[in-house]
């Protein structure tokens, strides 16, 4: 009675592998198959190329031709990077100020441009793009995290953690300090005492004013509490200090310096230990807000500045002769792909007029 149900199972076992078999024959089948359409469609643009490689040719010769004359005319592009640090939130408005150059420049604006960096149109002109990328780094962002720790009360230590706090600037760049930003321009003396104007232009911004004055204001408060802390510590310690030194009765070991070698718990000792670690942290964290301080004249700093003159770019992208060389390729190629879609409407109409006939 136990064989019957036996035989079915073995028939669903050998109903399963077998399934399971023809998917993997079905899947290399289609991997084949794409392969071999791969292969087909890869001989055919070579056949296509060398069936015009004459045009082809002449397009590029074309090309670098007008590159030739063009480099005549010394069209050259350079460029100059800095790493930017924001105080005051400053880059919520960063983006937005290069977006405007940016507008400025496409549109050919000079003039408002000029007066936007105030430098002369003649000067402005020659700037093609600016280009702004956050910049996450490990050396910049520990810090971050030290002067975000500063303005927090304590319990924040145990339940945001570093990572956490990367994690925050990675997906929002809003948050991120640390940008790069890249000139590039037609002219390699344009970049003269460039750091200075953008500089200026956040340093001119109202609300970004109106946001350093409450930042310092704030730090400076904080600052003359850590010295008031430092003055409470310092008292405290020296009336520790001398109740320890006086003498007991009969020219005797003090009362306190006897309690304390005994292992009191609350000790003077014990009690000056603990100031002197207080003392300690408050100097620390004076020394950070004062850091602070320092690094807080200005909306924008430049950690590396940008060179006073522009750095001609050499990548192969940039090269007048290979984009123009390019560009005449791509165009004779275009012009030979719409005659041969011209020539195949032409039949499809004819068939087309002969199927209806």
């Amino acid at each position: 009675m136990n064989q019957q149900p036996n035989k079915h199972e073995e028939v669903d076992i050998i109903q399963f592998f077998s399934a399971i078999g023809s998917l993997f024959k079905s899947f290399f089948r289609n991997i084949g198959s794409l392969l071999k359409w791969l292969f087909f469609a890869f001989a055919d643009t070579i056949l296509y190329f060398k069936k015009h490689r004459i045009i082809l040719i002449a397009g590029i010769l074309i090309g670098l031709a007008i590159s030739f004359l063009k480099k005549n005319k010394n069209i050259k592009s350079y460029y100059g990077e800095a790493t930017l640090r924001t105080n005051f939130d400053a880059q919520f408005n960063l983006q937005q100020k290069v977006d405007a150059i940016n507008d400025l420049i496409h549109n050919y604006d000079w003039k408002n441009l000029g007066n936007l960096l105030d430098l002369p149109p003649s000067q402005v002109s020659k700037f093609t793009k600016f280009k702004l990328e956050p910049v996450i780094n490990d050396l910049f962002l520990v810090e971050e995290y030290e002067t975000y720790l500063m303005t927090k009360d304590t319990t924040v230590y145990n339940f945001f953690r570093y990572d956490d706090f990367k994690k925050n600037i990675k997906k929002n760049d809003n948050l991120n300090r640390y940008w790069r930003l890249t000139i590039t321009a037609t002219s390699p003396g344009v970049f003269e005492n460039l750091n200075k104007k953008i500089i200026d232009l956040f340093n001119k911004d109202t609300i970004l004013n109106k946001r350093k004055q409450n930042y310092l204001s704030y730090l400076n408060i904080q600052k003359q509490n850590f010295l008031k802390s430092l003055q409470d510590i310092d008292t405290m310690r020296m009336v520790y200090n001398k109740a320890l030194l006086i003498p007991g009765a009969g020219g005797g070991p003090s009362i306190n310096l006897i309690a304390a070698s005994e292992g009191a718990t609350n000790g003077g000792l014990e009690e000056s230990y603990n100031l002197f670690t207080e003392r300690e942290k408050a100097l620390l964290r004076l020394k950070k807000t004062i850091e602070e301080i320092n690094k807080s004249d200005n909306a924008i700093v430049f950690l590396n500045s940008l060179p006073q003159r522009g750095i001609e770019e050499k990548s192969l992208l940039n090269n007048v002769h290979f984009k123009f060389a390019l560009f005449g390729f791509l165009l004779v190629l275009m012009l030979l792909l719409l005659k041969d879609f011209n020539t195949f409407l032409n039949k499809y109409q004819q068939s087309k007029k002969a199927n209806t006939r």
